[in-house]
């Protein structure tokens, strides 16, 4: 019901740390990453997928029988953190930050993995500065999703988008409802041979209706470009029912 009087609200000016009921059974020690499991609302050492909620300001230990919520813990919710980011690099600074585990981070390809930041700088090998932003979506990233014709004898090069900003790939996934028989899957910006984000997948090697990962050849496009998907020529038995998705996310 909307008031019809003035009010008084009580009101966190310090918003470093927070307390957050544990879930049953987790024990979660200082400096762990920790998720808001989708579930049940309770903390817990992070699961890909979990909603990041911050890094544990101490330790807590839930496991002797405690139920979800019989314990809380302190966690630190902004901030600058060092911490692992696989595969980092000065290039990356910016990134959107994703988390694996209560450890591990990536700054690349991090599929189903929580967002828990952006990365400030590269200090090291897979060392990385994060400043991180829980529950928090990543406000540049996007997706976008193409259908994929395919066939017989010959190969169809398919509109993906145009960049209107410079970008960087984040990953990439194809699937088919009818998986061809051969033919290869090349994206990049040149309509010719556009294997400068992904070259040579091989089609045939997927499961009908099944999404695969794309290993990336390059990451960086620039602004004003297009990029295009070319499915290479099935033999005998054409792919039905392609689909190609990209996450990425706009550079400032």
């Amino acid at each position: 019901m909307a008031i019809t009087a003035n009010r008084e609200l009580s009101r966190y000016v310090d918003q470093e740390l927070r307390t957050f009921p544990v879930a049953a059974s987790a024990r979660i020690y200082k400096g762990a990453l920790v998720g808001i499991e989708r579930t049940s609302g309770f903390a817990r050492n992070l699961v890909a997928g979990d909603l990041f909620a911050g890094i544990a300001y101490e330790e807590i230990d839930n496991t002797a029988g405690g139920a979800g919520g019989e314990q809380f813990v302190r966690l630190y919710t902004q901030g600058d953190f060092v911490l692992p980011v696989a595969g980092a690099t000065q290039a990356w600074a910016g990134a959107p930050v994703y988390a694996a585990d209560n450890e591990t981070t990536s700054a690349s390809n991090q599929l189903g993995g929580s967002y828990c930041g952006i990365l400030i700088a590269h200090i090291g090998s897979n060392q990385g500065i994060v400043r991180i932003l829980p529950l928090a979506m990543p406000q540049n990233e996007q997706v976008v999703a193409v259908p994929l014709a395919s066939a017989v004898g010959s190969a169809t090069t398919n509109p993906v988008m145009i960049t209107q900003r410079a970008i960087k790939v984040v990953s990439a996934q194809v699937s088919f409802n009818t998986v061809p028989n051969s033919g290869n899957l090349d994206v990049g910006t040149d309509n010719t041979n556009p294997t400068q984000i992904v070259s040579a997948f091989n089609l045939a090697t997927l499961s009908a209706h099944v999404p695969a990962n794309l290993s990336l050849f390059g990451r960086d496009v620039a602004k004003n470009l297009r990029i295009w998907a070319k499915v290479g020529s099935a033999s005998s038995s054409a792919g039905v029912g392609g689909l190609l998705t990209i996450r990425f996310f706009e550079l400032p």
